[in-house]
C-alpha cells in the first residue's frame, strides 16, 4: 500500500511539473517540503491501526446534529425603584417544637443462662397458726334396740320412763312376750327366750343383733296390767319401781355443775329441743347450762362422777348438733346430750327421758 501511495506521489508530481516551473524560485522551494511532510502525514495515518466497531458507533452518535434554535430578544425590563425596606419588627424567638418521643427500639433479647442456684441457709419455718377447732359432723342417734315394736293399747312413759310401755285393756305378760318375740325375729334381731331367769309375773328374752346383746323385760303388773321394756342387764319389778330413784341422782349431779338455765338463742338447732319458747316435754322441762367448759371438758369431768354412781355411760351417736350418750343404772335408762353454744363459750346439759328424734 506505500509503495502505490509512493507511485501516486511520483505521477503528482510528474503532472505538476509544468505548473512549478510557473511559479516564482521561492515559492517553489517551500511547496516540495510542504508535498512531501503532507504526504509523510498520510503514510503515518494508514499505518495506524483501525478502531472497533462500539468506538466508531461512539463517535457516530456524538456527530449527530443538534439543531439550535435561537431564541428572540427581549425587550429589557425596567428596573423598579427600589423602595426603602421598612424596619422589621422583632419577632418573639420561635418557641422550640417538642418532638414526640420515639420509643427506643428494644435491644434483640439475648439468651442469659439461668443463674446457678446458691445454696442458701434453710429458713426455720415457724409453726403454722393453729385453726379454730371445726366441730364434727354429728351422727344420728344410734342405740341398739330402740326400734321396739308396740303393742295395741300399749302407753309409753310408765315409772316415768321413756323406755317403758305398759298395756292396761287385761293382755297376760305370757301373750305379750310371744307377740313381741315375734315381732322382733321379723326385724331381724336373734330372739332367745331365758328360761333360767323366769320369775312369778316376769318372762325374759335375750337379744342379739350384730355384736350387741340386750334383755326384753315382760312383766307382769297389777291385775290385766303387762309392762315391757328393754334394758342392758335383766330387770324386776321391784328394780323398776326404784327407777325414779335413779333418775333423781343423775339429776342431781347434773344440777351441781350447771351454771343458769338456757334460751332458745345460744342453741344452733333450738327447734329440736324447744317447742317455740318452751322446752320439750322429754327434756323434763329443763335445759342447763354449763359455761366455759366444751362438751368434751365435761364429758371427762361427768364420767368420774356417774361411774361413781354406778351409771353405766355408752355412746348413742348424736342430736342437735351435740354429742349423745345412754345413761342407765338397774332398771333406769336416760339420754345424755351435751350440745355446744352458737357462740362455743359453754355446753348446754339435755336429759332426754327417751331417744330424741
Amino acid at each position: 500500500m506505500v509503495s502505490t501511495v509512493v507511485g501516486n506521489v511520483g505521477n503528482v508530481g510528474n503532472v505538476g511539473k509544468p505548473i512549478l516551473k510557473s511559479l516564482p524560485r521561492p515559492l517553489r522551494w517551500l511547496i516540495r517540503p510542504a508535498l512531501l511532510g503532507s504526504i509523510g502525514l498520510h503514510v503515518l495515518v494508514l499505518l495506524l491501526p483501525l478502531p472497533e466497531q462500539a468506538s466508531l458507533d461512539a463517535a457516530r452518535r456524538q456527530d449527530v446534529e443538534v439543531n439550535v434554535t435561537r431564541l428572540p430578544e427581549q425587550t429589557p425590563v425596567p428596573k423598579p425603584t427600589a423602595t426603602p425596606k421598612p424596619t422589621p419588627t422583632p419577632s418573639p424567638p420561635a418557641q422550640p417544637v417538642a418532638q414526640p418521643l420515639q420509643p427506643a427500639p428494644r435491644p434483640p433479647a439475648v439468651a442469659q443462662k439461668p443463674p446457678v442456684a446458691q445454696p442458701s441457709p434453710s429458713p426455720v419455718a415457724s409453726p403454722p397458726p393453729t385453726p379454730e377447732p371445726s366441730p364434727d359432723p354429728v351422727p344420728p342417734p344410734a342405740v341398739p334396740f330402740a326400734d321396739l315394736p308396740l303393742l295395741t293399747g300399749s302407753q309409753t312413759g310408765c315409772f316415768g320412763l321413756g323406755t317403758c310401755h305398759e298395756i292396761t285393756d287385761g293382755t297376760n305378760f305370757r301373750t305379750a312376750g310371744q307377740t313381741l318375740e315375734q315381732a322382733l325375729q321379723a326385724q331381724g334381731y336373734t330372739v332367745k327366750p331365758r328360761e333360767d331367769l323366769e320369775e312369778t309375773g316376769r318372762k325374759v328374752y335375750e337379744l342379739t343383733k350384730g355384736n350387741k346383746t340386750r334383755y326384753l323385760n315382760v312383766l307382769s303388773s297389777d291385775v290385766g296390767s303387762t309392762i315391757y321394756l328393754v334394758t342392758p342387764q335383766p330387770v324386776s319389778l321391784d328394780q323398776l319401781q326404784t327407777s325414779e330413784t335413779h333418775k333423781a341422782e343423775l339429776e342431781a349431779i347434773l344440777d351441781s355443775i350447771s351454771s343458769g338455765s338456757v334460751n332458745p338463742t345460744q342453741l344452733t338447732q333450738p327447734e329440736a329441743f324447744f317447742a317455740g319458747t318452751t322446752p320439750r316435754p322429754e327434756t323434763g322441762s329443763q335445759l342447763r347450762l354449763v359455761a366455759g367448759r366444751s362438751p368434751q371438758e365435761l364429758l371427762n369431768g361427768l364420767t368420774g362422777s356417774l361411774q361413781a354412781q354406778n351409771f353405766t355411760l355408752t355412746e348413742a351417736g348424736g342430736y342437735g348438733n351435740g354429742l349423745l350418750y345412754e345413761v342407765t343404772k338397774g332398771a333406769y335408762t336416760g339420754y345424755l346430750n351435751l350440745v355446744p353454744t352458737v357462740d362455743r363459750s359453754g355446753t348446754i346439759v339435755v336429759l332426754w327421758t327417751n331417744l330424741p328424734s
